[in-house]
């Protein structure tokens, strides 16, 4: 039988800098190279299959990408009644986003906007888990989503959700996580959409921690801009576990204009993750979010 200490290990560890927080992962890499923009890295895990990391952090693995994708974007596009929805994407270059809204047919038209097209191609030739980019409802912009976002303003575009699938707050994130995108991105919303955005969180001895605060300016969280600059004026959020993400525990944020309460679905759907149980439970937050995160 062979001894745990003699069995060969390929350790590869998150690290959280700014809460000093590390999880690991005994993985084989598979493909290695620096884009323009970041490091990108695909794995194989014995138990949770690719993983896809971006600069040293995770963004998808076969094992629980649905669990993000299905509840970021199944809870906005079903709390609420519409017939023709059009959703702009920023980021989510593995693709599993756009897979997930291209599955309701009342979706008409999506704009998925990002900027390290590598992430794109990689992604589809390991990862497999992206949608269908030549659908017709679909335009595919490579570009950088601060700029795509202010010339959206400026041509007065609006969109009945934005969902922000986002890399953390380092190298080509970096651009999108101040003031002047979140009025950019408010002011492309229609009088009844909303914006979704997401982040890992972790429960300190003294306080939560966003993990966009721990990883870049703690001024430049979105959450926090959108609760103070009240930008859109109804900030609300549910809440997830996605298991490869830095403490598992995830928040998804809801930023309208009107306040629409998402937590009753309109439309019954089953998904791997998503079911409409789990839609209205996710909206049941602990004490420790509504005293710490605002909620």
């Amino acid at each position: 039988m062979t001894k745990v200490s003699e069995i060969s290990r390929n350790w590869w560890h998150e690290e959280t800098e700014g809460i000093a927080f590390t999880h690991a992962l005994d993985m084989k890499k598979l493909h290695e190279e620096q884009s323009p923009y970041q490091k990108i890295e695909i794995f194989e895990h014995e138990s949770f299959g690719r993983v896809l990391t971006l600069d040293g952090l995770v963004q998808a693995s076969h094992a629980d990408e649905f669990m993000y994708h299905e509840m970021a974007v199944h809870v906005p596009l079903l709390g609420r009644e519409r017939q023709a929805a059009s959703v702009l994407i920023v980021g989510g270059g593995d693709g599993g986003i756009l897979r997930e809204v291209l599955v309701h047919d009342f979706v008409s038209r999506v704009v998925m906007v990002e900027i390290d097209e590598r992430v794109v191609e990689l992604s589809k030739e390991y990862l497999a888990i992206n949608g269908d980019y030549n659908d017709p409802r679909v335009e595919l912009i490579i570009g950088d989503a601060a700029d795509y976002m202010r010339k959206a303003r400026a041509g007065g575009d609006q969109f009945d959700l934005i969902i922000l699938d986002l890399s953390e707050p380092v190298g080509p994130s970096s651009t999108v996580f101040t003031e002047e995108f979140c009025e950019n991105f408010s002011a492309c919303i229609t009088e009844t959409g909303v914006v979704l955005d997401s982040d890992s969180i972790f429960m300190g001895k003294d306080r939560a921690y966003f993990l966009q605060e721990l990883c870049g300016d703690k001024d430049q969280n979105l959450v926090t801009i959108m609760q103070s600059k009240k930008l859109l004026p109804h900030v609300s959020g549910y809440r997830s576990i996605v298991q490869l993400y830095p403490a598992a525990e995830f928040g998804f944020f809801l930023y309208s204009r009107d306040g629409h309460d998402y937590s009753n679905p309109v439309k019954v759907y089953e998904g791997r993750h998503y079911n409409a149980d789990l839609h209205k439970g996710s909206f049941a937050l602990p004490t420790w979010w509504r005293k710490n995160l605002g909620f």
